[in-house]
């Protein structure tokens, strides 16, 4: 016996499929896979900087550590390490920051947003959140961590995601050697103890990197519960969208 039909078979919106072909997409598949490798390594530079916390708070001498470093570096106002710290200020790492999100917008907002948000907002947090809850001293003045290096490592670590993949060597190499000349900068003028500048190098990392890490989870889960067609095209990595063959075949 024939099945009965009321007529053709309507089309059901509850069943169109939620797939989003930037999952399949072999460049969404690596930048998910980095966004675990991100979230991973933030947890890990988060804790530390805690950790260093909770071991520093409300102190008013250097540890051994902060002791036996100066022995490499010296202390003074040796030009050679002095002159980064005119980089240090809140209105150069928000231009820096506008500047590396131009660079990441073409290929990837996503990834833009997170270059854009990332540094000023490390800086922001360690100065009026981890500073205050450490209440550690130098000076008179709250050390920990150093919000120089905050924003020089955090500047960096932007720079580093924003570039193609193929120039990153270069870049990594610039960018760390910006943020560690910050860092010596700041030992040697004595506003600061080496681990403040330890800790103010990770936890500049560890913000970007969740930033950039926890954007790609959260878009890629909203498209596999919403169809492609569903949500705004914006949260999409624009180089996944050029990928994408054309619905008339072009």
């Amino acid at each position: 016996m024939l099945p009965l039909h009321s007529g053709p078979p309507r089309s059901d919106a509850s069943a169109a499929p939620t797939t989003d072909v930037a999952s399949e997409d072999p460049a969404w598949t690596r930048r998910r896979r980095d966004s675990r490798v991100e979230i991973a390594a933030a947890i890990v530079l988060l804790a530390a900087t805690g950790v260093g916390g909770v071991c520093f708070a409300h102190g008013t001498r250097p540890s051994w550590l902060d002791t036996w470093f100066p022995s490499f570096i010296g202390s003074g106002h040796r030009s050679v390490l002095t002159d980064v710290t005119a980089l240090r200020y809140p209105l150069v790492i928000v231009i820096g920051a506008v500047g590396v999100a131009a660079i990441a917008f073409p290929r990837d907002r996503l990834r833009a947003l997170a270059c854009l948000v990332g540094p000023p907002l490390a800086l922001v947090t360690s100065e009026l959140v981890i500073k205050p809850w450490v209440g550690r001293t130098l000076g008179g003045g709250l050390s920990y961590p150093s919000g120089s290096t905050v924003g020089a490592s955090a500047l960096g670590t932007a720079l580093v995601l924003a570039v193609p993949a193929r120039r990153r060597t270069v870049i990594i190499v610039a960018a760390s050697a910006y943020a560690l000349w910050m860092a010596m900068a700041v030992v040697s003028l004595q506003w600061h103890y080496p681990t403040d500048a330890a800790a103010g190098l990770a936890y500049g990392t560890a913000v970007v990197l969740l930033l950039d890490g926890v954007a790609s989870r959260v878009v890629d889960g909203f498209g596999r519960r919403h169809p492609a067609g569903s949500r705004p095209r914006w949260l999409t990595p624009a180089v996944v969208r050029a990928d994408r063959p054309r619905a008339d075949g072009g």
